[in-house]
């Protein structure tokens, strides 16, 4: 091996560690994140506002309504997980893309964990470092999450897929309409 090409393969290990000290990093920031909200949340007298059963089953229900009614869309998975990350609805439409079941979860934790729609972050992040540390972490930055808010308050995430990018956040924004 030569001492160029041994730079190269140093280098690529560098930056593949620094990568996954960089994913580990921001998984052990959110957990600690998450159980220090739990811990003080359970100090309060009230407990933290989450999506009721009810509002999740009728983004749900609204999502695939939309698609339904907008015959050139195809069959989309629709996921609603509440401010914990845990599963509120699920839907799958018949013949739905079986990429969509592995993919949809992941969108439903980045809206989550960074409350914010992944369509934004895939069009913020831009440097191959920052991209590789987000997937690393098992985050998505394929459109289609959506953070679901209620007068200004984080209640929880919605995730489409099943079509291209543009479709999947399409119906998960007339979705959020529903709420």
């Amino acid at each position: 091996m030569t001492e160029e090409s041994g730079n190269t393969l140093a280098t690529r290990r560098g930056m593949l560690g620094m990568a996954g000290a960089v994913a580990g990093g921001v998984a052990l920031s959110q957990m600690l994140a998450d159980s220090a909200s739990a811990a003080t949340g359970s100090m309060k007298s009230t407990a933290t506002r989450t999506i009721s059963l009810a509002q999740a089953q009728r983004l749900a229900e609204a999502a695939i309504r939309y698609v339904r009614d907008h015959t050139t869309l195809p069959p989309m998975y629709v996921l609603v997980v509440d401010s914990a990350g845990e599963t509120k609805a699920s839907l799958r439409m018949d013949n739905n893309s079986p990429a969509a079941a592995a993919l949809v979860p992941h969108k439903a934790h980045t809206a989550r964990t960074y409350r914010a729609a992944t369509a934004d972050l895939a069009t913020n992040i831009k440097d191959p470092a920052q991209i590789a540390s987000h997937v690393a972490s098992g985050a998505s930055l394929l459109a289609g999450g959506r953070p679901i808010f209620e007068n200004g308050q984080f209640i929880g995430a919605l995730a489409v897929g099943g079509g291209t990018p543009v479709q999947d956040d399409e119906v998960a924004r007339a979705a959020l309409s529903a709420l």
